[in-house]
């Protein structure tokens, strides 16, 4: 009786063990197909980064990288497609932070950022810059601050829609300094800084890409970038946490994977995007999309995942924020 027993243990462990070989063998084997990066918005740097990352890790693993858009939702109907997808590696979300870190407080999700999705690594980030129209006559934070002091709920900023990070950064100045300014949403980064040129608000904190060229021209005034430290795309522009600790927004664009996905495909993943994204060929690319590389994986990007979704909720809820 023993012995049949052990017997059975025996079989009973080798049939357990039978559903893991070809999944094992699959892992090793990744690639055998085209992959898919899932992007949640239609346009701007989060499409375009992932065909450039796509188009380089195509001719690595010798598989084709589809992009496909799955925009809306602030970002959160391509992530939870991603979500929903086979745990196998072919089904990625390439995506900005917003559908991470954001959406979180601002819907009602029908996944967990934290929970359903692995981290692989994040990869670049996009500071903003605060600009004004040069006929306002600011020409820095001390000076805006006072102006908002003067008229207060006569400075308007504008904004690439409710919730954008512009919406955030403006709510953000306003808590911080003490002010009080009137939001104009817009349809777009581009929007927002045309009715800055035309002078229709006073100022936006956009992304540095689409300023950039504003600023270089003269037409907007740069008061302050949003980011850590200074941004090697405007060298000479002091950052505002230099005035106001906390108040830093800058966007990452990181790669996720479906949980459940084999940790030997991640692995595969984080490698050949440290590759791609340590390329010195490609920083002049990054650039000109306004974007610096910073590379983040692991318990890090973990880490960073639950500190900014604790530091955004926080924003949110006190300036009262809804996404439309």
């Amino acid at each position: 009786m023993q012995r049949d027993r052990r017997r059975f243990l025996h079989l009973a462990s080798g049939v357990a063990m039978l559903p893991a070989v070809p999944q094992i063998a699959r892992a090793q084997a990744y690639p055998t197909r085209p992959i898919h990066f899932m992007v949640p918005f239609s346009a701007g740097p989060n499409d375009a980064l992932a065909r450039l990352a796509g188009k380089r890790l195509s001719d690595d693993l010798k598989q084709p990288v589809v992009v496909e858009t799955r925009a809306g939702a602030t970002g959160t109907i391509g992530a939870e497609a991603v979500v929903r997808a086979p745990p196998d590696g072919y089904t990625l979300l390439f995506t900005v932070d917003l559908p991470i870190t954001m959406a979180p407080a601002l819907l009602k999700l029908n996944y967990d950022p934290q929970h359903d999705l692995i981290p692989i690594a994040a990869v670049v980030k996009s500071d903003n810059v605060l600009v004004v129209n040069p006929g306002t006559g600011i020409k820095s934070m001390a000076e805006l601050v006072a102006a908002a002091k003067a008229k207060p709920g006569t400075l308007t900023f504008a904004s690439a829609g409710h919730a954008s990070p512009a919406h955030m950064c403006g709510e953000m100045i306003k808590r911080q300094a003490g002010i009080d300014m009137v939001h104009v949403p817009y349809t777009s980064a581009t929007a927002a800084m045309n009715a800055v040129l035309a002078g229709n608000v006073e100022m936006f904190c956009g992304p540095i890409g689409v300023a950039l060229p504003q600023i270089k021209a003269g037409t907007v005034y740069a008061l302050g970038v949003t980011g850590s430290e200074s941004s090697s795309l405007l060298p000479g522009v002091t950052p505002l946490v230099t005035s106001y600790p906390g108040l830093v927004i800058s966007a990452w664009y990181g790669l996720f994977a479906p949980v459940g996905t084999p940790a030997s495909v991640i692995n595969t993943l984080h490698d050949e995007f440290k590759k791609i994204f340590a390329d010195p060929e490609l920083q002049t690319t990054l650039l000109a999309l306004g974007l610096t590389r910073e590379w983040v994986s692991g318990s890090d990007l973990v880490q960073k995942i639950a500190n900014d979704i604790a530091r955004w909720r926080d924003v949110i809820v006190t300036a009262n924020i809804h996404a439309e």
